[in-house]
């Protein structure tokens, strides 16, 4: 018995989609948790191996291995800011890649979202002798779309513009956006493998110029930690899985958000954002948001009250994942509906 006074809790907070744990009974040891040393100065010899593993998996040439995506974000716009850059930042994009923009101390102009026409205007009003690069996520949470990376590039392109693409959301659980591209179009890809592989590390991929320069001389590189063997032996070990079961687990996965859906549908709730992505925001008036999160949790149901990053107002996000279950479906919609009766009885 919990604190709220229900049997269980059914949690709907945890991004890892695809439900791979990595227990330390089911890893192959390793010597010595770290190097000791700052990568760009020596890293283990299954580091690159690695990372070129999920640069193939987003379609980039080359890829290097980061300890986090704000380690790989720093990285990436200290390469790219080397040259007179202009910084654009999609309005929705996820906090992260702006963290990263500002360590390099420049400040961005914000675009609309997915929006190839408004970028172009914009890319037409920069100074001459600045490059854009646009930060933009490849997937987005909030509509359920895909960046449109060959729109994008075709706008800057006329400025040798680059993009950035904040590619955590896809990796591992469904297609990237920049899997779509050639494998020469100038985008660089940034992404976590916690979502699909439950693994706390990130890479950065893109052109083999760019990320030797990045293994070399890039700030965390020099100054920081680099990966430590147990993270690298987990995603060496989930990678190895998802050859035999990512696909079973993301039929799983595509099934429970249907089901979820279908459930809001068939309660006259409101339809979440999200589309066929695992994270379902549900919107819900910002006066009434902490109201529905409280009643949820009475229940038996956690959940996250977010912003909507990419449409108005705040929503209650499920973040649903393989390990879940139809019954766990049935009663995140069943505490849904109890919560909105509730408010709309009010």
């Amino acid at each position: 018995m919990n604190s709220v006074g229900v049997d269980f809790t059914v949690d709907f907070r945890s991004s890892n989609y695809l439900d791979y744990r990595h227990g330390h009974d089911q890893l192959r040891p390793w010597g010595r948790l770290t190097t000791g040393l700052p990568p760009a100065l020596g890293e283990f010899r299954r580091s690159r191996r690695l990372a070129a593993e999920l640069a193939r998996r987003t379609g980039r040439p080359a890829g290097v291995l980061e300890t986090s995506t704000l380690h790989a974000f720093v990285d990436g716009w200290a390469a790219l800011t080397a040259r007179p850059t202009a910084a654009l930042i999609d309005e929705a994009s996820y906090p992260i890649g702006r963290i990263g923009l500002r360590a390099s101390g420049l400040v961005a102009t914000a675009v609309r979202h997915f929006d190839p026409i408004h970028v172009s205007e914009v890319v037409r009003r920069l100074p001459s002798g600045r490059r854009p690069v646009l930060l933009v996520d490849g997937m987005c949470p909030g509509c359920g779309r895909l960046a449109p990376l060959d729109e994008l590039a075709t706008v800057l392109a006329q400025r040798r513009g680059v993009i950035l693409v904040d590619e955590t959301q896809a990796l591992g659980v469904g297609a990237t956006a920049s899997l779509g591209m050639p494998s020469s179009a100038p985008i660089i890809a940034v992404a976590s493998t916690a979502k699909g592989y439950g693994v706390p590390l990130a890479v950065l991929a893109g052109p083999s110029s760019l990320v030797s320069h990045v293994r070399r001389s890039a700030p965390s590189r020099l100054h920081s930690s680099g990966p430590s063997a147990a993270a690298e032996a987990a995603l060496a070990r989930a990678l190895a899985a998802d050859q035999a079961e990512g696909e079973q687990r993301r039929q799983v996965l595509a099934d429970l958000i249907a089901l979820f859906r279908s459930g809001l549908r068939q309660c006259r709730l409101p339809m979440a954002d999200g589309g066929r992505w695992p994270m379902q925001t549900v919107p819900v008036p910002a006066a009434s948001c902490s109201f529905v999160h409280a009643s949820l949790l009475r229940n038996g149901v956690r959940t996250v009250a977010v912003n909507r990053r990419c449409r108005a107002g705040l929503g209650i996000a499920f973040l649903l994942n393989a390990g879940h279950t139809s019954a766990d479906i049935s009663r995140a919609v069943d505490a849904l509906a109890q919560a909105f009766s509730e408010l709309w009885a009010a």
